[in-house]
């Protein structure tokens, strides 16, 4: 959100005479992201935010604030569009597209807490499960085809080690069934300067211009990468492991997001690191441009493929709040295919999982590593063998 078009008071006043909301108190430059001009704006009925859209057609964002107006409905903390006087939710400034959203109350968190990842994966779940009833659709502005199509762009424009790692990952992107993903409604860029906390509660979601329709699992790796990570980039596991069990709590994974939950990370990874290379090697002209650091993602998805191959033969499933058959279900989907040898851990609250499970992988011909109980929680692991 930098500065790339100026907004003088004058222009302001003659804007804001589209709207009921009073006269011009204050307005002042949000240097924060790289995307569009926003201003925060403050007059004698309130606190808003005014942005002018530097890239988007009218019909992305009529899509956009939609959208937003859609999920504010739905109880979602977003900032809600504000309408002017001829009821529209667009106008324009400077020979800009724009519009003014409710200020939002809360802060950026930098250090995210486990329960603040938690609520914020709650929250997410609830985004996508609202947005399924959402008539418009719109392709991802960095999605697969992008991604591949921006790496070859700029792969002879980098030096040997980050260009090797780049076609290698490459290779690895083509073999991820996207297309096969449960798909909806995402936000696609909940970074933690796109959410606010009000006394340690989530209070907003904001910058909504990136939503698109996409794979469910891709938006929740985005989160993980940015909310749950150490400062090296490795996933913190109690911060990342609270918010993906709070996201299955509200909407529970299908065993084919099980199966490429590592792989949906790392192309999360990539596309943050090739869109700042691009930003980095063709810079665009602004007033108040905020760059950021290709090499963190960069990291991140260096992290991620070693996790990967460290995950790749331990799989752990939430079953919680389960009943019976549905754990042993659960369990019988995720090992579908998979070869032997395979570590799966299952977590279930419904006690008879301690006798389903096991009864159920000794006929199937799997090996029961461990069953204990700790609380309420009930957790059976299990070794593949051949099916």
């Amino acid at each position: 959100m930098s500065v790339y078009t100026p907004v003088s008071v004058t222009e302001l006043e003659h804007f804001l005479l589209e709207y009921p909301l009073g006269t011009l108190t204050a307005h002042t430059g949000i240097s924060a992201g790289v995307e569009n001009s926003n201003f925060f704006v403050t007059t004698t009925t309130g606190q808003y935010v005014l942005t002018l859209f530097e890239h988007h057609t009218p019909a992305e964002l009529g899509y956009f604030l939609t959208l937003t107006r859609h999920w504010a409905e739905a109880g979602i903390p977003v900032a809600r569009p504000l309408a002017n006087h001829q009821e529209h939710l667009l106008s324009q400034l400077n020979g800009k597209p724009a519009a003014l959203l409710m200020r939002l109350p809360g802060q950026h968190v930098d250090h995210p807490t486990t329960q603040q990842c938690a609520e914020l994966g709650a929250m997410l779940a609830r985004m996508h499960l609202s947005g399924k009833d959402f008539p418009q659709q719109r392709p991802p502005d960095r999605g697969h085809e992008w991604r591949m199509q921006t790496a070859a762009a700029l792969l002879p424009r980098l030096e040997a080690d980050p260009a090797a790692l780049l076609e290698t990952e490459l290779a690895y992107q083509q073999t991820i069934p996207f297309q096969q993903l449960p798909a909806g409604v995402i936000h696609a860029d909940l970074f933690r300067d796109n959410a606010l906390f009000q006394q340690g509660t989530l209070s907003g979601v904001i910058d909504l211009y990136f939503a698109c329709t996409d794979s469910w699992l891709y938006d929740l790796a985005i989160v993980v990468n940015d909310w749950c990570c150490n400062p090296d980039g490795s996933l913190d596991i109690p911060r990342s492991q609270a918010c993906i069990n709070a996201y299955q709590a509200v909407r529970p994974w299908q065993p084919l997001e099980y199966r490429y939950w590592q792989a949906t990370l790392r192309a999360a990874a990539l596309r943050f690191w090739l869109s700042r290379l691009d930003a980095q090697l063709n810079p665009r002209d602004g007033d108040m441009i905020l760059q950021k650091d290709p090499a963190e993602f960069r990291d991140k998805l260096l992290m991620r493929i070693a996790e990967e191959r460290g995950a790749a033969e331990h799989i752990t499933l939430d079953a919680r709040r389960l009943l019976c058959p549905m754990p042993v279900i659960r369990v019988q989907e995720a090992v579908e295919n998979l070869p032997a040898g395979i570590t799966v851990t299952a977590i279930c609250t419904d006690p008879g999982a301690l006798h389903d499970i096991p009864a159920w992988a000794r006929i199937h011909g799997h090996t029961v590593v461990e069953t204990r109980s700790e609380g309420r929680e009930h957790i059976i692991v299990l070794q593949t063998g051949q099916t």
